[in-house]
């Protein structure tokens, strides 16, 4: 009997798969451009968030946490809208950094983490593109790739929805490039993707094919780009939260 009701008992927990740990992540938030005002909130929303899903977050602005010897702690370094990292991180910390990508490390970029405004091109070449302009904070609406309806980066959503946030424009579509999965687009007819500034005079939309979303492997590497992130508003939703935490699974290879 008492060894029944053992059994009855242990039944009813889950218990972590044997070996298990927690995803470690690098989040690095150094601008040497425009420097988003809520960087440090976000900071502290994404340490929030991974207490939830077994996810330690580390932040930092120190680009020598960037050197090989300090990454292989971590599983991914996530790039909080960290604008012209090629002017705050060393040449021979960038390349110890993308040594470490190749052989296995991941790279997870929000919102104006991919404004490098030419500045890293090999971290560019990476991504796949580079900043062009943003819009205001505006409702669009997301458009899902077909070929990836069900992926837990996509939090439940199919074909099409609306979603509100500040939209960036790249200076060319991602889509077609080796290894590259495009998840979500942008409908440019829901919105005006080019606000009025100084800067953007010459800017046009990128048209019928703007990614906002998308991963890609290179080498050994994983790299995850959403535009998500200029703000906890665009985040602190139930499909942002459930988008942030897939990307960061993804990108450490845990999905």
């Amino acid at each position: 009997m008492n060894r029944l009701l053992s059994i009855l008992l242990l039944s009813c927990f889950v218990f972590p798969a044997a070996g298990a740990k927690p995803i470690e992540v690098l989040v690095y938030s150094a601008t040497a451009w425009y420097r988003h005002p809520e960087i440090p909130r976000i900071n502290g929303y994404l340490a929030r968030l991974g207490t939830k899903h077994d996810i330690n977050i580390s932040v930092t602005e120190n680009a020598k946490d960037l050197k090989m010897a300090s990454l292989k702690q971590y599983d991914l370094v996530l790039f909080n809208n960290a604008t012209n990292l090629g002017e705050s991180v060393p040449e021979d910390i960038q390349k110890e950094f993308i040594t470490w990508f190749r052989k296995g490390g991941g790279i997870m970029m929000i919102h104006a983490g991919i404004v490098q405004n030419g500045t890293w091109p090999e971290l560019t070449e990476i991504a796949g593109c580079d900043f062009d302009a943003d819009s205001e904070y505006v409702e669009a609406r997301f458009v899902v790739d077909p070929k990836v309806e069900g992926d837990p980066i996509l939090a439940g959503k199919k074909k099409e929805f609306t979603y509100t946030a500040d939209w960036l424009s790249f200076n060319r579509p991602v889509t077609g490039l080796p290894g590259v999965e495009v998840l979500l687009r942008l409908d440019e007819k829901s919105f005006d993707p080019v606000r009025e500034h100084p800067l953007y005079r010459d800017k046009k939309p990128m048209g019928d094919d703007h990614p906002i979303c998308w991963r890609r492997k290179v080498a050994k590497g994983r790299f995850f780009f959403t535009g998500l992130g200029h703000d906890i508003r665009s985040i602190d939703t139930d499909f942002g939260r459930d988008h942030f935490v897939a990307g960061i699974k993804w990108t450490a290879g845990r999905e």
